[in-house]
């Protein structure tokens, strides 16, 4: 049975010092985020020319600054499942992407010591993690092409699923709730309902369960592999309509076919970083490393270093794996892993968007793209969840005193990953590059100190927290 509390009693016991109608729940100063720019291009665009709204093209489909007004959105015919549609733009498909965080995100060398722990002599990472603004980095790009196709569709209130400490509840909570993402005034944003399954406590678990009490969404609180993958498919049937609606879902960790993208789209804007010389990185990385969850990043990037004709290699390291039931119920496969199965059968949905935009030709495949280029670990990830076995740990706290900040769900495993690739010998003389997609704004420095908000959990959840 799943559990819920509304998030009306917890909004009506913060102070009345705290933030305004809409954010009462965040203590401290008003959310740092970037602000909307109408001008802003996508890297895609300086990489393909035609995919830019307005430019003269004979491919079905082009991309457009959500913010720019007067496009017409609002009223424009669309087509497709909801968080997947064209809108009709006088005789274009087009789809609204909504610029969320500065550009780009920082590329910088690792320090010797760094280099050392890692077992390589040339590391670099990509920082998607700001300690100034929240609403920043990996799951936000994802979000810049959902929302708004969300949002100009009709959409007001969005499900989706994670795990306790889900980076993607979290961020979509932040997002939804208080981020700009269209052209017309600004609203207190979406109504967020999330279902939460659980997984190992930690502190970021708890902290991340804090924020999202404070931004005022709805939580449901879920058992069982099986119960949570028949509720992903039943909530996601509401994304079949061919109708403007009120309502939507976003699948678990913001991957979807459309959300891909949004990692073409990062991998463009390394591209662009390389070939201006704005970084110390002067060619394509030979390796980069991440941790896979849904798997938009890995397959996003993958697609993107294939379109730019890399032999980069992609090595991810698996967050978890799942049951025999819940591979078949929700990837209809039990022989792959379960992270491993639901990346490719996203990347093979997602190349239709790849197509109308004139960027890959139709006989492309998920192997043709893969092949060669992504390999995975799936054993790091254990003991669980969201918990580091004790090399994992050690070598993550080591990390975090030369600097790099890491998360002990997904960037510290893969981080591991890197550096038993390292051990066998397998990266010597390689430009390693570690895509850091742990955001690691300071996020209980705007959330009350107190436990008060725990006493609206499930009295399962609360022993669970504090035992």
């Amino acid at each position: 049975m799943a559990a819920a509390f509304g998030v009306g009693e917890i909004a009506s016991y913060w102070p009345e010092q705290a933030l305004g109608h809409g954010v009462n729940a965040l203590t401290g100063p008003a959310l740092p985020q970037f602000r909307a720019n109408a001008e802003t291009a996508p890297a895609l665009a300086e990489r393909f020319p035609w995919v830019q709204y307005g430019e003269a093209t004979s491919h079905k489909l082009q991309i457009a600054n959500a913010f720019k007004p007067g496009i017409g959105f609002e009223s424009a015919p669309t087509e497709g499942r909801l968080g997947e549609r064209e809108f009709t733009i006088g005789s274009r498909a087009v789809i609204p992407w909504a610029p969320m965080f500065e550009r780009p995100s920082v590329i910088f060398r690792a320090n010797r010591e760094l280099q050392s722990l890692a077992g390589v002599e040339q590391l670099f990472i990509k920082d998607e993690g700001s300690d100034l603004v929240a609403i920043y980095g990996n799951k936000v790009r994802k979000y810049e092409f959902l929302l708004p196709n969300l949002h100009y569709s009709g959409v007001r209130k969005i499900y989706s699923h994670g795990a306790y400490g889900s980076n993607h509840c979290a961020h979509l909570a932040l997002t939804g709730r208080f981020a700009e993402f269209h052209s017309g005034p600004r609203s207190e944003g979406m109504d967020v309902v999330l279902n939460l399954y659980p997984q190992a406590i930690t502190e970021n678990v708890v902290t991340k369960l804090r924020l999202l009490s404070a931004t005022g969404v709805t939580l449901n609180f879920m058992q069982g592999d099986a119960v949570v993958g028949v509720s992903i498919k039943m909530l996601s049937l509401m994304n079949q309509t061919t109708k403007r609606s009120a309502e939507g879902y976003i699948d678990p960790g913001g991957s979807s076919p459309l959300s891909v993208l949004g990692h073409v789209e990062a991998a463009m804007e390394l591209a662009q970083q390389i070939e201006s010389g704005s970084c110390e990185l002067n060619r394509y990385p030979d390796y980069v490393f991440l941790p896979i969850g849904t798997g938009g990043t890995a397959m996003g990037l993958a697609l993107g270093f294939y379109l730019l004709g890399w032999p980069t290699r992609v090595v991810v390291t698996c967050s978890q794996d799942k049951s025999s039931l819940a591979k078949l119920v929700v990837n209809g496969d039990i022989g792959a892993p379960f992270d491993i199965a639901h990346a490719c059968h996203l990347l093979e949905e997602s190349l239709p968007w790849a197509r109308k935009l004139g960027l890959v030709e139709d006989d492309i495949t998920p192997a043709k793209i893969l092949k060669g280029r992504l390999f995975y670990d799936n054993e790091t990830w254990l003991p669980a969840y969201g918990k580091m076995n004790k090399r994992v740990a050690e070598r993550a706290g080591l990390a975090n005193d030369l600097g790099l900040v890491l998360d002990g769900t997904f960037s510290a495993k893969a981080f591991d990953t890197l550096g038993s690739f390292a051990e066998r010998g397998l990266l010597k003389n390689k430009r390693i590059l570690f895509w850091n997609t742990y955001q690691r704004f300071p996020f209980e420095t705007i959330l009350p100190q107190d436990d008060a908000w725990a006493k609206y959990l499930p009295e399962d959840v609360q022993s669970r927290l504090f035992t």
